[in-house]
């Protein structure tokens, strides 16, 4: 964790090397108070979206499971995420939470939802990455499609994934852990996988939001020029999770993509930590409230 800690130090200097930092603290100076309001209510939307996805989740497995529980799971979740590159250790948060269901269905459904939403920000970031460095160019429209193709197959492909284990490697499902995991990934049919993918894609559509009012609390920038940036950003950063909760990966990607749309590198940087700040650091402080009692486990 250390040394998490010490890269994700080390990418925000080198980062303000290229970016001059009283430049940074006018823009923060000079920002328009009722367009980061509109982003700090929005963390009310973006917790509540994830909330409702993962009450989806557990609640097919467990109807009666109380809402605390499940909230509980998802912001200790959080907070162990940030601790962790990739935000990794959320898996183990939510399943140190869960008291009443076995951890390796917790596991799962952690797996099932990560990977969706790994596809929508894949839809979105290849879409916008070629956009941004290899506009109208027919092999790039074809990378495109065959990249959403993919990216569907796998949000709908679970209950495939689950037969074909059964099928090559039947001596898993005899593995009580592995066995839950698999069972919680085959739960999910295509009614389950539609409204994942409405739940998903309203969580995304909040995030952009917050990007783009952050962003126009610094200067004007289009909707389109914020989405752009936005998607490539938010892609790259999952793609390379070196970074205590990608901090450093997400503000340099957001400055260089942001680039290509002409927005200030003081505005994109104070953006995305802005992004980072309530989207993920408020959330994994209210987290902690949820630490489980060892001896509860």
């Amino acid at each position: 964790m250390m040394f998490r800690s010490l890269l994700a130090l080390v990418v925000l200097v080198v980062l303000f090397q290229f970016v001059d930092i009283e430049d940074v603290g006018r823009a923060f100076s000079r920002a328009r108070l009722p367009y980061l309001l509109g982003a700090l209510v929005l963390v009310f939307a973006n917790l509540g979206l994830q909330i409702a996805k993962w009450r989806y989740f557990i609640r097919l497995v467990n109807p009666g499971n109380s809402n605390l529980e499940i909230a509980a799971s998802l912001l200790f979740g959080i907070s162990l995420g940030t601790i962790t590159p990739g935000q990794i250790g959320e898996f183990g948060g939510r399943a140190l939470r869960h008291r009443s269901l076995a951890p390796g269905l917790v596991v799962g459904l952690t797996v099932v939802d990560k990977l969706q939403m790994m596809c929508v920000l894949a839809l979105g970031g290849v879409s916008s990455l070629f956009f941004l460095t290899h506009p109208f160019q027919e092999l790039s429209v074809l990378i495109i499609a065959l990249i959403s193709v993919i990216c569907f197959a796998v949000f709908f492909g679970s209950g495939r994934l689950v037969r074909f284990v059964h099928r090559v490697r039947p001596c898993w499902m005899q593995h009580r852990h592995m066995k839950e995991f698999f069972e919680a990934i085959g739960l999910f049919r295509r009614r389950e996988l539609l409204t994942s993918l409405v739940l998903s894609l309203a969580f995304y559509g909040v995030l952009f939001t917050q990007m783009y009012l952050l962003l126009n609390a610094f200067e004007n920038v289009g909707p389109v020029e914020a989405f752009l940036g936005f998607a490539a950003m938010m892609f790259t950063k999952s793609l390379i999770p070196i970074s205590l909760g990608d901090l450093g990966i997400r503000e340099a990607s957001s400055v260089y993509f942001y680039s290509f749309c002409g927005v200030a590198e003081s505005t994109s940087l104070s953006a995305a930590l802005l992004l980072f700040a309530f989207n993920i650091l408020l959330p994994s402080l209210a987290g902690l409230l949820f630490i489980p009692k060892l001896s509860a486990r």
